[in-house]
């Protein structure tokens, strides 16, 4: 090979190799470029708000095991519509009684889809006449209930399910104090009945309530009232 051909051939083959030296740089250049940083992402909404509170769910007793309002024997209520309540605030109901024949050990207890429900603190889990447990015929007396109805509740009135327990004597009462005071002491024998009447009682928003709270009242063990 004459020495031009030999020259130009080392010329070109030095081109080449600067030619792909200078590719691959710029190849490796572009693979090492930093990889692009990805759009934040908005972070999913969460509600703040908390979960609606629930009013208390009590079930009511079935229709069969009512007393009919109907029926004008034994101890019954005096009516089926009682006071009113208010939304957010103990309220304070009494429940009146009266009876054709006469009763002792008398509780009372009540269920109430919407509310809770108490009784007074010397009674514990239910609630009895304000003067003892028994009631002569023909005598009225009341057991008072409490009810709260969550100040959320929409509830324009609330149904209750008020279940007396008793039992039926045939005691008498000769006069209004020694005669009660002879009944008193007189052991409770006779029929046990339960009965389970439902009730209403209209709920009040908390503006619309009179500004003084009925006071709890207690269920005492002596004397009965007419």
């Amino acid at each position: 090979m004459s020495a031009p051909a030999h020259a130009r051939r080392t010329l070109l083959g030095r081109a080449v190799l600067v030619a792909v030296g200078a590719g691959a740089v710029v190849l490796g250049a572009q693979s090492m470029e930093p990889a692009p940083t990805p759009a934040p992402r908005a972070p999913a909404a969460v509600s703040s708000a908390p979960a609606a509170p629930a009013a208390p769910v009590t079930p009511r007793a079935a229709e069969s095991d009512l007393v009919d309002a109907s029926v004008s024997t034994g101890l019954r209520p005096v009516t089926r519509a009682l006071g009113a309540v208010v939304a957010g605030q103990q309220s304070w109901v009494r429940i009146p009684w009266t009876t054709d024949a006469p009763v002792c050990s008398v509780a009372v207890t009540v269920t109430a889809d919407g509310a809770d429900v108490g009784y007074p603190v010397n009674t514990g889990g239910y609630s009895s006449f304000y003067r003892q447990d028994r009631l002569a015929a023909s005598v009225h007396d009341y057991t008072a209930v409490r009810f709260l109805v969550p100040a959320f509740s929409a509830a324009k009135v609330l149904t209750a399910d008020v279940t007396a327990s008793y039992t039926t004597t045939n005691g008498t009462r000769t006069s209004r104090a020694a005669g009660m005071a002879a009944w008193a002491a007189t052991p409770c024998v006779g029929t046990s009945i339960t009965r389970t009447y439902r009730v209403t009682l209209p709920v009040q928003a908390p503006s619309a309530a009179p500004a003084a709270a009925l006071a709890e009242p207690a269920a005492a063990t002596s004397s009965s009232a007419d």
